[in-house]
């Protein structure tokens, strides 16, 4: 997994070519990075955040409820770092893709010649885009460019018009017969939340309507009533970084459905599971789970119905790498102390692993702790670490060391560059939900 690395640290520049197709519109904007959290934050009388009341990077509106902040860096310091590696990563994975819809836009697919776009990566860069408002002035048309792709390519059609293709070949077409992907439209989901809090519904865009739409599809598609995720063909089996607790709830919220405190309920309890049973002392959790109904465990390697059909489905390796952001962000967020507990396993053994060098963290784990490679160091796997480490202030050193890392190793490569760039949005005090 070859990476372009892009120091965005200190005064450097985000130095990275721009891809074909790709977009350098060098837009800078402006902001007043570093202010303090508001306590006025626009709300209805019932207390709820207004549709359309914006939120400038840098603007921090809403405090944490929990967490260990950044101490290595300024708020004002983070801040232009992120804008630089915010830039750096959109020339290079930003991409005009009218064939598919007019107007469009896609992540793209590393420097595939084959794949053009998977679903994880339109979320996550819908997600950006609604985040780095206020610095990035055309913000809005290229999250909306993204959501004309979103919609252009439903998966299976008309059956599912609310959930995307996850994977579409170079020319458009379905890469990934058909299927939805989990991540990749919870991702949807909640960038669509965030974007009716930045710019209201009112636009060309219902984007508060779509949302719901995409919550009820998810729900329809990738549940069991009992609140679980099934995230294979397979019955009763997950991916563990298909937990995303803060979407969940959002979708609450958003929604009313009570189906949404089950999904955080039923996950944490899964979570719980495998940690106890089959990563004892180490807090380890495998990208994929199996007989989430009974018994939680590991997926068997080289079985493409329970996980991904590679021998490390059972490992903690390129999909399970998500989980410290995706469960550090939902402690920042709520202060749930079972999420800090299941965080504070999985932080404190890389922690140890590593004697606190984030660029020691191993490229992949077995579940009993046995690195899978060291040969180099992932952004993608020590990006969501930083997340992780926001969880307990015993982490401090680490956490220091972490946001140090991801910034003077910043790649801007696909999934290594989006997995870096989100936890340090959350460790920069940038992160907020709708």
């Amino acid at each position: 997994m070859a990476a372009a690395l892009t120091g965005c640290g200190g005064g450097g520049g985000g130095g990275a070519e721009v891809a074909d197709g790709g977009i350098g519109d060098g837009a800078t904007g402006t902001t007043t990075g570093g202010a303090a959290p508001s306590t006025s934050n626009p709300r209805s009388s019932s207390g709820e955040l207004l549709s359309g009341t914006g939120y400038a990077f840098g603007s921090r509106l809403d405090a944490y409820a929990a967490g260990t902040l950044v101490t290595v860096a300024s708020p004002q310091q983070m801040d232009d770092t992120i804008r630089r590696c915010y830039d750096a990563w959109k020339r290079e994975n930003l991409v005009r893709t009218d064939n598919i819809a007019p107007g469009g836009y896609v992540i793209k697919f590393a420097n595939s010649p084959t794949v053009r776009t998977v679903s994880e990566g339109m979320g996550m860069g819908m997600i950006l885009m609604s985040v780095m408002a206020g610095h990035d002035p055309n913000a809005r048309t290229y999250f909306d460019g993204l959501f004309k792709v979103v919609r252009a390519r439903p998966a299976y059609g008309p059956r599912q018009p609310a959930l995307m293709d996850w994977r579409l070949w170079m020319d458009g077409r379905s890469g990934g017969d058909g299927w939805p992907a989990t991540d990749g439209d919870l991702d949807i989901a909640l960038g669509l939340l965030m974007a009716d809090r930045q710019w209201g519904s009112d636009g060309q865009v219902n984007y508060k309507q779509e949302a719901i739409n995409t919550i009820n599809a998810i729900k329809e598609w990738f549940m069991y009533p009992d609140g679980r995720l099934r995230g294979r063909p397979s019955e009763n089996t997950s991916r563990t970084s298909d937990f995303m607790f803060g979407h969940f709830r959002a979708f609450k919220k958003a929604t009313g459905d009570a189906i949404w405190d089950a999904a955080v309920e039923k996950q944490i309890a899964i979570l719980q599971a495998l940690q106890a049973n089959h990563s004892p002392g180490i807090g380890l959790v495998p990208d994929f789970c199996k007989d989430t109904n009974t018994s939680p465990a590991p997926s068997p390697g080289r079985n493409p119905g329970v996980g991904d059909g590679t021998v490390t489905d059972g490992d903690y390796f390129f999909n399970a790498c998500r989980c410290p952001w995706r469960y550090g962000s939902d402690y920042v967020m709520t202060g749930d102390e079972r999420m800090r507990e299941i965080c504070r396993k999985l932080v404190g053994f890389l922690q140890a692993d590593s004697g606190g060098n984030p660029g020691s963290i191993a490229t992949g784990y077995k579940l009993n702790g046995t690195a899978i490679s060291r040969a180099y160091s992932a952004g993608g796997i020590v990006g969501p670490v930083l997340a992780g480490a926001m969880v307990d202030p015993s982490f401090q050193t680490f956490l220091n060391n972490l946001w140090s890392w991801n910034t003077n190793n910043f790649t801007t490569h696909y999934y290594d560059s989006e997995l870096q760039l989100i936890p340090m949005l959350l460790a920069s005090g940038n992160w907020w939900t709708p």
